[in-house]
């Protein structure tokens, strides 16, 4: 796999994106259910009510069989609101803007996770060339410690020789023992961003980038931040939502006023007075308007609190914007300082790679010793991981200024 195949896989199935995407539905319903509110509602009810007297006392009292009756009563009513202190209008202009939120929010959570499998994989592939390195390095050594017991046999070298070019060996395998264990632990944090199983089979394929051609300039790149990265967006919709519930919160304290047009039928059947039952129909329609005068302070508290959420939120816009800026800062001082180490890496591996051959030529033709060869292979070694060290570090710090400007390639 290679790493746009990495994360493309990721971007399907991470479980973490998957639940900002639900995230982003919950929102388009609600959505529908704050649209719900402009349209009228409509109800109705059935009753049936039994009334049996059970004494009737005093002068011109009927038979108390006169009021024992049944009620039915059937009713549809139609409620429109006309108006609500604007209150339904922020309530759906709220719900949009939580979608979009919602859409940032998943939008983040994408970047983050893009951002994690980038750098694990660039992690993961020096941690194949240090299996590389240190093989090779083993292999050396393998050969040295040979050469040493030869000499040693023809008592050319003394027995610490021997002892020292064994010790170097000891400490190649274990480098190359650590090498191999950071390979399986990048592809075990891969696999899980991933939300794959650990298939053996699998191979990651790829190599460190080159240096970019053009060095990105800290203004465009803040710039760009400013405007693109997916946190600030979030933080500027929360705002606006606060300011939404505000208006909610000031609604409260207008009149409310409904239409309402209705259809009645009401049955009343007397048991023993025939001629008196008797059943009602109509219909009947009115506005009406309500306005709750006090509340104890509920509503004006409620504004005053989410006032205060939104100066919450201002302070939070410029934390996020303090903290983007250094963090492009740092990423632009880290490639610089990466890319001249790469620069006198390269140099010192060339000197290195000469030197090791210098001195196993000397040391064949009998005018080096073993612990010069040994130290010749030891900074070989060192150099071949400070260019990988180097490289990755150079890797590490594109992929950061790409995470801290919202940008997905930096060229």
């Amino acid at each position: 796999m290679t790493l746009a195949q990495c994360l493309k896989t990721g971007m399907e199935n991470n479980p973490s994106l998957k639940a900002s995407r639900f995230d982003v539905d919950i929102s388009t319903h609600g959505i529908k259910e704050a649209r719900a509110d402009f349209l009228p509602s409509v109800s109705s009810s059935y009753s049936m009510t039994p009334i049996r007297n059970i004494s009737a006392k005093g002068a011109g009292v009927p038979d108390t069989d006169y009021v024992d009756k049944d009620i039915r009563s059937f009713s549809i009513r139609l409620t429109q609101i006309l108006y609500a202190g604007s209150r339904i209008t922020n309530t759906y202009q709220r719900a949009r803007i939580s979608e979009e939120l919602a859409k940032t929010e998943m939008e983040l959570a994408g970047m983050e996770l893009a951002y994690r499998i980038e750098t694990t994989f660039y992690k993961l592939m020096k941690a194949k060339q240090d299996v590389i390195t240190t093989q090779e390095s083993v292999n050396r050594l393998t050969e040295s410690v040979k050469s040493a017991e030869a000499f040693l046999k023809r008592e050319l070298v003394p027995w610490v020789n021997v002892l020292q070019a064994r010790v170097d060996l000891a400490d190649a395998q274990d480098l190359y023992k650590i090498a191999k264990n950071d390979v399986n632990r990048q592809r075990v944090e891969l696999f899980a961003l991933m939300n794959q199983t650990m298939d053996p089979a699998i191979e990651f394929s790829g190599r460190l980038n080159p240096l970019l051609a053009t060095e990105p300039v800290f203004d465009d790149s803040l710039k760009y931040a400013l405007e693109n990265r997916p946190d600030i967006r979030s933080l500027v919709y929360q705002l606006e939502i606060a300011d939404k519930n505000e208006k909610i919160a000031i609604g409260k304290y207008l009149p409310t006023v409904k239409f309402d047009v209705g259809y009645y039928d009401r049955d009343d059947e007397y048991e023993q007075w025939v001629t008196r039952d008797q059943r009602n129909r109509y219909w009947s329609g009115g506005v009406t308007a309500s306005w709750d005068l006090f509340d104890g302070g509920r509503a004006w508290y409620e504004k005053e609190k989410y006032n205060t959420q939104a100066q919450k939120i201002t302070a939070l816009i410029e934390d996020a914007k303090n903290a983007i800026a250094t963090g492009i800062y740092n990423a632009l001082y880290s490639m610089n300082e990466a890319k001249q180490r790469i620069k006198s890496c390269a140099e010192g591996l060339t000197a290195a790679n000469e030197y090791y051959d210098v001195e196993e030529n000397r040391l064949k033709a009998g005018l080096s010793t073993i612990p010069s060869l040994l130290d010749a292979q030891d900074r070989l070694l060192r150099a071949q991981a400070n260019e990988t060290r180097a490289t990755l570090d150079y890797q590490l710090a594109v992929s950061e200024l790409k995470f801290y400007t919202g940008k997905e390639d930096i060229e």
